[in-house]
């Protein structure tokens, strides 16, 4: 009898051992990991959101000169690549008539010869003024309320790698229907530049909304519950990172306008990089890992 009831409490006392070992390795599992966060510090700056329409260079002024008659032309007073004025006799016919251009500008294609017999509507020349460009782009109707004669424009001159300043000076009033969509054109003046050249490709971005000495955050650095509401964790005293909803504001793709929840004052942590990526919408970055709002959790909301 003494025997076996050794051999039960042997027995007992490994069940208890093992079941310690057990409940040690699950606590040991469920434990929250350390996470290595970044800490990031709000700034106080300015914001903007734009809309940006694409175009390329033109001239505002050219003009295609016409023989407006039948005539034979005696005399070619100009040569390709010549600058003129209304004033200036691009050509003279038999019958002593001058043929002048309306416009001033530079004489870039010359149709004709001397003594050539030409009938109406024939073209004599094209004169254009390369000092007078604009940028003509097409403005979809949702977008319209973004564009209005004497707005400032941002242009993005992608063959010379920089930006100038541009005014709309007109907005179409009638639109062009095209697969369900109507747009619109706006004529953006251009200021005087030797480098532009018509045709070059362009950018044009106008303002929609700004806002100045308010709070940002990197987009990187907010997250979204599973009811889509952003949050942000925010280090404190304690060794446990505090949880706090967020009232955003606009972005512009890398930073967003803080409303409300955090402040210049405060620093917050960002978690390890999760898979999901985007923002707003239906593509929040609210995949964060499991343990991330495990711990977060239990730092309050």
């Amino acid at each position: 009898m003494k025997r076996k009831s050794k051999g039960n409490r042997r027995i007992i006392v490994g069940s208890i051992i093992g079941l310690l070992v057990v409940a040690l390795g699950i606590a040991l599992y469920i434990r929250p990991q350390k996470i290595n966060y970044t800490e990031v510090k709000p700034v106080i700056g300015e914001l903007s959101t734009n809309y940006s329409f694409s175009g390329s260079v033109e001239a505002k002024n050219r003009q295609t000169v016409l023989a407006d008659k039948t005539m034979q032309i005696n005399e070619i007073k100009v040569q390709e690549g010549e600058q003129v004025t209304p004033d200036t006799d691009l050509m003279i016919t038999t019958m002593g008539e001058k043929m002048r251009p309306e416009i001033s500008g530079e004489v870039t294609t010359i149709y004709t010869e001397e003594n050539a017999q030409l009938m109406p509507g024939s073209k004599l020349a094209d004169i254009v003024d390369y000092s007078d460009l604009q940028l003509k782009v097409q403005v979809d109707e949702y977008d319209l309320a973004a564009v209005s004669k004497d707005k400032e424009a941002t242009i993005t001159i992608h063959a010379l790698d920089k930006d100038i300043k541009g005014k709309i000076i007109d907005v179409s009033k009638e639109g062009e229907y095209i697969n369900g969509v109507t747009t619109f054109t706006a004529t953006i003046a251009l200021p005087n530049d030797n480098n532009l050249r018509v045709g070059m490709s362009a950018e044009a971005k106008v303002v929609n909304q700004r806002v100045s000495g308010v709070v940002l955050l990197p987009m990187s650095a907010i997250q979204f519950d599973e009811n889509n509401s952003p949050f942000v964790l925010l280090k404190d005293g304690s060794n446990l990172p505090q949880r706090v909803s967020l009232t955003l504001g606009i972005n512009d793709g890398v930073q967003v306008e803080i409303k409300s929840g955090v402040t210049a004052n405060d620093t917050v942590l960002v978690p390890p990089a999760a898979k999901a990526t985007g923002f707003g919408g239906s593509s929040q970055m609210r995949d964060r890992s499991d343990q991330t709002s495990q711990e977060a959790q239990k730092g309050g909301a």
